[in-house]
């Protein structure tokens, strides 16, 4: 179905409340003539780092890249092995493959983040995700892999904003990435993504490795670069990120206010949820996706099947995110008038 009277996502919306000043940034970047490498993405870096607590930020062409880098820059090779939740995004997983590793797939907990991988053999690497922007146990995670001196990354592509405790992701793993997609809470009007790291080793090689291995550190490369153009467009909605997120939480709460009788999937005490997603369990799920698209509503499924879609039966919290998980519109400027109207059909709907 096309024409939604409510769409899934609000990047239009975003465009169209910072766009003379996102066209006069695009301005100033043409005119300066310097198009790639230049003072915008440098800004950028800097500040990222800085408002996530890292000595070291760069910026590549997306968060998948990125994955691919921080992988490869803290030693993992063809034949490590990677542990991996079941149920995310596929360029999670695709990432490990690209690089030629092993992967052993981890069944979630019921919010979706890692879960238990009780008696296992030892991996190389954990990587684990912050699922729709709800952080998974850190403190677990990271005493895991001191105990047995692993490198723990996070893929944080969805969870820009996200706190646990006073940390904040982006902060939460030895390298953390971060994604500047569209459909992000931070999202570029193309695409890009940014590693973040405390190590000068792993900055060293990641700078190399996106660009060709032209400073040395690496024999050869890739392309992977942030534009200027979008580097300065991300530099406006960094400045504007905790009102943007301010009101994305206000969303979540009126939907929390309006739906008290559904199950929303939500972050774990003590931390606080970027809210990238908006997400509700529901039996009869593609049942309510249909009844809400016939009322002009958009949604989307995250996800209709795990990582490993082989092993039915061997993921249940994974597969059941898979069958019941449905996300509603979540986005800064979705009115409440929308969001009374989504709310509404979906109490008609179990009437």
């Amino acid at each position: 179905m096309t024409g939604y009277k409510i769409k899934f996502n609000g990047v239009d919306r975003l465009y169209d409340a910072y766009s003379w000043r996102l066209t006069r940034r695009a301005k100033a970047v043409w005119e300066s003539g310097n198009l790639l490498q230049g003072k915008y993405l440098k800004q950028l870096e800097t500040e990222i780092a800085k408002k996530y607590k890292r000595k070291y930020a760069v910026g590549v062409a997306s968060a998948t890249d990125g994955l691919y880098f921080a992988m490869k820059a803290v030693g993992l090779n063809k034949g490590s092995t990677v542990l991996c939740p079941a149920f995310s995004y596929v360029a999670t997983a695709g990432a490990i493959k690209r690089l030629g590793a092993d992967i052993h797939f981890i069944d979630t907990d019921k919010r979706g983040n890692i879960g238990d991988w009780g008696i296992m053999g030892l991996p190389n690497a954990v990587l684990y995700v912050n699922m729709f922007g709800n952080l998974a146990d850190y403190t677990r995670l990271r005493e895991y892999c001191d105990k047995h001196k692993i490198p723990l990354i996070e893929d944080a592509a969805q969870s820009q904003g996200a706190m646990y405790g006073k940390k904040p992701s982006g902060a939460l793993g030895d390298v953390s990435v971060f994604s500047f997609d569209p459909m992000k809470n931070m999202p570029s009007f193309g695409t890009g993504g940014m590693v973040l790291t405390d190590s000068k080793d792993v900055y060293d090689s990641i700078i190399s490795l996106r660009r060709h291995g032209l400073n040395g550190k690496t024999t050869y490369g890739y392309n992977s670069l942030i534009s200027e153009d979008h580097a300065n467009q991300l530099l406006l909605l960094l400045s504007k990120f905790d009102k943007l997120q301010k009101m994305r939480e206000n969303v979540f709460k009126k939907y929390k206010q309006l739906l008290p009788n559904e199950e929303f999937v939500e972050t774990q005490d003590n931390t606080k949820s970027s809210h990238h997603k908006l997400v509700i369990l529901c039996d009869r799920r593609d049942e309510l996706k249909t009844y809400l698209a016939q009322n002009g509503i958009e949604t989307k499924v995250h996800y209709t099947k795990t990582l490993d879609g082989k092993n039915v039966g061997q993921y249940p919290n994974a597969e059941t995110m898979c069958a019941k998980a449905l996300s509603l519109p979540i986005y800064p400027h979705l009115s409440m008038d929308e969001i009374i109207y989504i709310c509404e059909r979906i109490t008609k709907f179990h009437v």
